[in-house]
């Protein structure tokens, strides 16, 4: 895709940070561009060893998805992880997913809004940071029986996974998929969110699969999304250099 296409896209931010946060995370954001908002709550399951370090601990976590233009991704992303200082331990994450398609009347508003409140940056990181990156993460999601989702947590820690963030949910009118898929949909469903590197994506999948998957009881259904730009979990390379110690 062209660099112009490229700045006409709106993309999904993902933060999955401290309840407290949630407030100042939105604000961030609304200040580099024009975005939506939505906001859920959740709770951490990693084991202790990784606890504090990831931020996914046994407390509420918030996840808040905010869509927001493409252009301004690296900039929003080193904003927030400068306000809510994502570079400390346990203070969270956030990162950016692409999308395959949106509503144009949401697509309009928040590029050309956008590109009327650009504004220049303070903290930039230096052109040589800037190159394109080479794709590291990918967001392993499997929406399963609420009965089995520590089995499906134990099976993905067994393949690399070091943690998780879990949102109940439900199935919600899923007779027909159901029927043709030729298995039961729990109505009571846990959707867990496994971020990993690409070395463990597959892995974590097929260790899900076989203990909680859809020819288990656990019916667990199993996807991943790609992940374009991440800031927490410890990275410092998008920040200039001796900032991240403040």
């Amino acid at each position: 895709m062209n660099k112009t296409a490229e700045n006409k896209r709106v993309k999904l931010l993902i933060g999955i940070i401290n309840r407290e946060d949630e407030e100042r995370f939105t604000e961030i954001v609304n200040e580099c561009a024009v975005a939506m908002h939505f906001s859920g709550l959740g709770h951490g399951t990693a084991r202790s060893s990784y606890m504090n370090y990831f931020g996914f601990n046994e407390i509420d976590k918030k996840m808040t998805l905010s869509l927001i233009p493409g252009k301004l991704e690296h900039t929003i992303l080193s904003e927030i992880g400068h306000g809510l200082k994502l570079y400390l331990v346990g203070r969270g994450i956030a990162f950016t997913v692409p999308l395959t398609g949106i509503s144009n009347i949401i697509n309009d508003a928040i590029i050309t809004g956008s590109e009327r409140t650009d504004k220049p940056q303070t903290r930039q990181a230096p052109i040589s940071k800037k190159k394109e990156k080479k794709r590291m993460h990918e967001l392993v999601i499997a929406i399963v029986d609420r009965k089995y989702t520590d089995t499906a947590i134990e099976a993905a820690r067994g393949a690399g996974a070091t943690g998780a963030t879990v949102f109940h949910t439900k199935s919600v009118n899923n007779e027909k998929a159901a029927q043709r898929i030729g298995t039961t949909v729990s109505q009571e469903t846990d959707s867990v969110f496994f971020l990993t590197t690409l070395e463990y994506k597959t892995k974590i999948m097929e260790a899900v699969r076989d203990a909680a998957g859809l020819k288990t009881p656990g019916s667990a259904v199993i996807f991943s999304l790609p992940v374009d730009d991440l800031v927490g979990i410890g990275r410092f390379e998008d920040y200039i250099d001796g900032e991240e110690d403040k």
